[in-house]
């Protein structure tokens, strides 16, 4: 009903003083339902706030209340307008019908603004203080109005309306209209600004929430895992309370990461902390699923998003009702303790040795399973350390740290009884290095997370007691069992060595970290004197100046991409052919070794060098090393050279 058909009714009551009770409980009626209708329209409208908001009260929840709340207050009315009639006669009609619709507004307005707040819990200091909100300009125009009737009509006459109970009405509907505006723009503003996620998030914006255990499931969280909610293999509806009751950290957002992080946060893992420090290039993204073409860096000169904060944006996309936390951070001593404690599984999809030992100590100490896999060129590993009943996690910052005596002697080996020397020259074995076909980190990425699942609903057998080898090509699954705990571990023994994460940092003073150059710590560098670097390179190339350009990187690089005029000889192939060396520098020309960091071209240099000094060849020149190899004539000479 609009306001002149206010108006109108109230000038028929008026006017008319033989109308009897039949006809103003028809108006009433007539009213309510214009309003029912009025109502489900305005809320049909919103009918995805609740799918934006995630709440828990359903848009048809709340349509209900406001239409059950007309029909209380018409019989309210209708009780109390034939009282009224029967001890004061109809000239207390009026006045009575319009508080009642005032009444019927109102509480029309506060379902509405109930159901719009879940938008934001600050809505209502948001409009308190916002110029804009039109109830706000009516309270303070009604405020300057004077007691008598004619400044209250002056002022109502002033926005077009004659009535104060007219300006109610036409209030609260502005007010409606108003939140649903704010809304709008609550939720532009809301959305993560590009500039911002590429910031990375310091230790202190970051928090690792304390779940709760989930007693029962919302019907959105039916609807959304229903289908593994009708699994009949022991999952069901204890299993979904599970997973949403608990937390998983993984270390590592690279091509075993990303599937491992959506399956988790696809099936309804409560709380998912991401760990990485790296950014997204270009070079990533044919097996890093997570993260976006947008995200990536096409040039040295670009700094590509945080992976962190990629995937969390990613996770977060795909099921906005769960949590996640995104730690642009490298795992080390000072931290990997603390993180691992707070989470109930750890997920170990590193990329280097460094960190994969760490894990597993930390893992030890915290009494923590560990779920690790890997990935290389065509083939993949996976296997689970450290098995055992799933633990709560620490509520506070290294509150619990002191009291777990983590899991000595368990019953199969862990990472340092498999592998208790560590090597430097595992630094070698890198995706950057040998390469890896896309889908094999990634089947393994989702053979981490149906683990983790397992282990943390109680279902099915965890491979805690086997290793399993996959062999992309062949299409092959091989299963070995582990041995047991060794028991003169460095960690996981009675007569450990290793009782804290301090001690674990100094067994692995000299193992490959994340984003350390491969092997460089094991070669001999060429003099100093030999080493030029990429601008004094290309000043020699611009000249004109004759020199042998020797390129000793494996065919399969040299054919992605090469500098002209270079030629190829591999590093491994050097000793073998320095006589052909010798043809290309005939005595005159200089040779300049250039690979793609750097680290190749100094051993070759060296080994050049030696055959100089050692009078084997002396039809070479002079020898000598462009340092940081191809990466850096990127980042000098030609940021459009291919990088990989």
């Amino acid at each position: 009903m609009n306001t002149r058909q206010v108006h109108k009714s109230r000038s028929d009551v008026h006017d008319d003083e033989d109308i009897d009770n039949s006809s103003l409980l028809a108006q009433a009626h007539t009213a309510r339902e214009e309003s029912s209708i009025r109502c489900m329209s305005d809320w049909e409208s919103n009918a995805d706030v609740e799918g934006t908001v995630g709440g828990s009260l359903l848009p048809s929840r709340k349509l209900r209340e406001g239409v059950a709340e007309i029909n209380a207050a018409t019989d309210d009315f209708r009780e109390e307008n034939v009282a009224e009639n029967s001890q004061h006669g109809r000239s207390r009609r009026e006045p009575r019908l319009f508080r009642w619709w005032s009444n019927v507004i109102s509480r029309v307005s506060r379902s509405a603004s109930s159901l719009l707040n879940q938008h934001s819990p600050n809505l209502t200091d948001i409009l308190d203080g916002n110029e804009e909100n039109p109830l706000a300009k009516i309270e303070e125009q009604r405020g300057h109005q004077g007691s008598s009737l004619d400044d209250e009509n002056v002022s109502c006459a002033a926005i077009g309306l004659e009535r104060v109970e007219d300006q109610d009405i036409y209030a609260l509907r502005a007010e409606i209209k108003f939140l649903k505006t704010r809304i709008a723009e609550l939720e532009i503003s809301n959305k993560v600004d590009e500039t911002t996620l590429k910031e990375e998030p310091s230790r202190e914006s970051t928090s690792i929430p304390v779940l709760t255990p989930v007693q029962t499931l919302r019907p959105d969280q039916i609807s959304r895992y229903s289908r593994q909610l009708l699994l009949n293999n022991g999952f069901g509806v204890e299993g979904q309370k599970k997973l949403l009751s608990t937390s998983v950290l993984v270390i590592g957002a690279g091509g075993i990461g990303s599937t491992a992080i959506f399956y988790l946060a696809a099936a309804g893992v409560g709380h998912i902390t991401i760990v990485d420090y790296d950014c997204v290039e270009m070079s990533n993204l044919h097996r890093q699923i997570i993260h976006k073409d947008e995200n990536a860096s096409t040039s040295y000169v670009q700094v590509g998003m945080n992976k962190a904060l990629s995937a969390k944006q990613a996770v977060m996309a795909l099921n906005p009702t769960i949590s996640c936390t995104a730690l642009a951070v490298m795992i080390d001593g000072s931290n990997a303790l603390e993180l691992v404690s707070r989470h109930n599984i750890i997920i170990d999809a590193c990329d280097n040795p460094r960190t994969r030992y760490l894990l597993n100590d930390a893992c030890i100490l915290a009494g923590r399973t560990l779920v690790s896999g890997s990935a290389m060129g065509t083939e993949g590993q996976l296997t689970v350390y450290n098995y055992q009943p799933t633990r709560e996690p620490a509520t506070e910052s290294g509150s619990d740290l002191d009291k777990t005596s983590g899991n000595k002697n368990p019953s199969s080996a862990c990472y340092r009884c498999l592998y208790p020397n560590p090597v430097p020259a595992e630094g070698s074995k890198s995706c950057s290095d040998n390469g890896v076909l896309g889908p094999v980190p990634g089947i393994i990425g989702v053979l981490q997370a149906m683990e983790a699942l397992k282990l943390l609903t109680g279902i099915g057998k965890v491979m805690h007691d086997r290793l399993m080898m996959y062999d992309s090509l062949q299409c092959s699954f091989m299963n070995i069992k582990k041995p047991t705990a060794k028991s003169n571990c460095a960690v996981c023994s009675e007569h450990a060595s290793i009782r804290s994460m301090k001690d674990s940092e100094i067994s692995l003073a000299n193992v490959r970290g994340p984003g350390c150059g491969t092997y460089s710590d094991t070669i001999p560098t060429s003099s100093s004197e030999q080493n030029i670097s990429c601008d004094e390179y290309n000043k020699i190339r611009e000249s004109g100046t004759p020199h042998v350009l020797l390129d000793v990187r494996v065919p399969r690089q040299f054919d992605m991409c090469a500098l002209e005029g270079s030629v190829n000889l591999p590093l491994g192939e050097l000793e073998s052919k320095l006589e052909q060396v010798g043809n290309l520098s005939n005595g005159e020309l200089p040779v300049y070794c250039l690979c793609r960091r750097g680290v190749a071209s100094a051993e070759a240099t060296r080994v050049i060098q030696r055959a100089i000094n050692e009078q084997n060849q002396t039809r070479i020149h002079s020898v000598h090393n462009i340092s940081g190899g191809l990466n850096s004539w990127v980042r000098t000479v030609n940021p459009e050279f291919p990088q990989y």
